[in-house]
């Protein structure tokens, strides 16, 4: 059953040139293995990425080629380079707002929590949590120091060390939370992840 509600579901990934590796790599393939469609966007003109630490990664597609596409969740690594071309592109910003009005998730990692969403008075009066002191920056938002923080259609993530957290939240509030195969519990046991509060 829930590999049937996984499959119905739509995520995209928003990289922009300098964005964490870690973070959207971890995040996809935590998503793809729990059978969540995901569409890995660049938010350029072109699918080959240049990521954070240097390592080759190409996109699906690019943001325009899927502007008009309403998602389930939308995914934001961080990175210092990447969130700050992220926020500085007006397309990223006009889905964003879009998917919030359509009560859609939206799902910032890390430094795009505070960088992006909170810079462009996204938050609203919700709870979130931002990498390191950004969020000092902006008065967009409810800033809270936690793991990772579910408020409303807002889920953010603290950053890298707790993108397995992350991801399974995600993809429980997507599908549902439950312990047979294909769930969040039975795919930490699975990857040996025994941090996951649900996991035995």
């Amino acid at each position: 059953m829930l590999k049937e509600i996984a499959m119905s579901k739509r995520v995209a990934v928003l990289l922009a040139d300098g964005f964490e590796e870690a973070e959207a790599v971890t995040f996809i393939d935590i998503m793809r293995r729990m059978f969540i469609n995901v569409d890995v966007l660049a938010c350029k003109d072109e699918l080959k990425m240049n990521s954070y630490f240097k390592v080759n990664i190409t996109a699906d597609y690019t943001l325009a080629e899927k502007f008009a596409q309403s998602y389930d969740a939308v995914m934001m690594p961080g990175g210092p380079e990447g969130t700050a071309n992220l926020t500085a592109n007006t397309m990223v910003i006009d889905f964003l707002k879009r998917h919030i009005a359509e009560g859609k998730l939206i799902c910032p990692l890390c430094s795009s929590g505070a960088k992006v969403v909170a810079a462009n008075g996204l938050f609203g009066k919700h709870k979130y949590v931002s990498g390191a002191d950004f969020y000092k920056n902006f008065d967009d938002g409810v800033h809270v120091d936690q793991k990772v923080v579910v408020d409303g259609q807002f889920i953010s993530g603290k950053g890298l060390g707790v993108v397995f957290d992350f991801a399974f939240i995600v993809a429980e509030q997507l599908i549902g939370k439950g312990t047979e195969k294909g769930s969040a519990h039975w795919q930490a046991q699975h990857i040996d992840y025994d941090g996951w509060p649900y996991a035995e």
